[in-house]
């Protein structure tokens, strides 16, 4: 069976993206395109969040395959436009009957779902999860819900710069993921870094085997490094750095060092902040293997 083909323009429309966001979309298509997901495949999204690699995974799917996108996170968030009005507009979409929004622990969603998935998806959703343990836990209860044939399929940063003007992105996250390891605030984008050698290790303990992966260099325009550069830049950043001083002086010393160094990666880069690049991307698909 054929694969669908990717309209990245049409993508762009039912998630009413203006063109500056075309870098995200191509990210998203060609990775899924790495996946082979056919027609006809019943696929489980893990943290969806506003629904941008969703409905690429939709558009894989077709008219007879489905996306159950599962995020624990409430409607309300996101900002500017929350996850709820995200959803509800590309549910209005002619891909909309392709996709069920749910929203609730992939954990407990699995003991209410009868039908087995053909593909697990994690697309730049583990650094959400809220402790380390939360992957291998996940990977627990998955061969009970998918097919024999299932596939593993998953993208996340590598911690590595192709360039220099995508080391900011590394320390800014790296940034992010110890501040985020004392305060526990639940707004962070990088609440728990998993480089790929541990997410391999820890996936092949639960019996997942790497069938294949490669690391990639995103799209030039892709923001997602400019974005976590801004936000250890900004005045909640520091604020929540205060609230650490107030219990740990010394943690305190080592976020600011951390943020000196990030300042200091943004002078070899050309044009600033404006010319930050995102790191390279880990692109794994595994099926279930014997482990370690």
């Amino acid at each position: 069976m054929a694969s669908n083909t990717f309209d990245i323009d049409a993508l762009l429309k039912i998630y009413g993206a203006s063109p500056d966001y075309r870098p995200q979309f191509e990210h998203r298509v060609n990775i899924v395109k790495s996946w082979n997901i056919l027609p006809g495949s019943r696929v489980l999204e893990i943290g969806p969040g506003q629904g941008d690699c969703t409905i690429v995974l939709a558009t894989a799917v077709g008219e007879s395959g489905h996306v159950d996108a599962v995020d624990p996170a409430p409607l309300s968030y996101g900002s500017p436009i929350t996850i709820g009005q995200s959803q509800a507009q590309l549910s209005a979409s002619h891909l909309g009957p392709r996709i069920s929004w749910i929203e609730d622990s992939p954990d407990h969603h699995l003991s209410t779902n009868p039908t087995p998935y053909t593909h697990v998806i994690l697309f730049h959703s583990l650094w959400y999860f809220s402790s380390p343990s939360t992957f291998p836990s996940l990977l627990r209860l998955l061969p009970a819900h998918t097919t024999p044939a299932a596939s593993l399929c998953l993208a996340e940063y590598a911690l590595r710069a192709p360039s220099l003007a995508s080391v900011p992105h590394v320390l800014a996250a790296l940034t992010s993921s110890r501040l985020q390891a004392e305060r526990g605030s639940e707004e962070r984008n990088v609440r728990n870094i998993s480089g790929p050698e541990w997410i391999k290790d820890a996936a092949g303990r639960e019996g997942w085997a790497v069938k294949d992966e490669k690391v990639v260099v995103p799209p030039k325009g892709l923001q997602d490094g400019r974005w976590e550069v801004l936000g250890i830049l900004s005045q909640g950043f520091e604020r929540e750095v205060q609230e650490v001083v107030k219990r740990h002086e010394g943690l305190g010393g080592v976020l600011t060092g951390m943020k000196e160094a990030v300042v200091g990666a943004l002078e070899a880069v050309e044009g600033g902040v404006k010319g930050v690049e995102t790191m390279s991307v880990w692109v794994g698909k595994l099926d279930k293997g014997q482990g370690l």
